[in-house]
């Protein structure tokens, strides 16, 4: 049997019947050839075991989010009392940098 991608018609890829014609017999009856050595698609699953598992381990160190600290924020910012500190915003930029420099994320 002819190899299901390369055997693809460029002008009807799906082999769909026209209205008014007969389906074609090969779709109905199309099963994939065995592939082997190199064309076989892998998945090594310690290694995703492995990633899930520090993912997991990550999110669970984040702290929970303080709901009420957030209310309040979302408060201050609605009522326009809220006070951005640009100086503190600059320092906290400048320490998430170093940190990623650090762990060479960025240059």
């Amino acid at each position: 049997m002819a190899d299901p991608i390369r055997s693809v018609s460029a002008t009807d890829p799906l082999e769909v019947a026209s209205a008014g014609q007969a389906e074609p017999a090969q779709s109905a009856n199309r099963t994939p050839e065995p592939q082997t050595g190199a064309q076989l698609d892998t998945a090594d699953v310690g290694t995703v075991e492995a990633l899930l598992a520090t993912i997991t381990k990550a999110a669970n160190a984040v702290p929970p989010i303080d709901q009420t600290r957030v209310a309040e924020l979302q408060q201050s910012i609605n009522s326009s009392s809220f006070q951005a500190n640009p100086e503190k915003i600059a320092e906290m930029l400048m320490e998430i940098e170093e940190l990623l420099a650090s762990k060479g994320n960025i240059s």
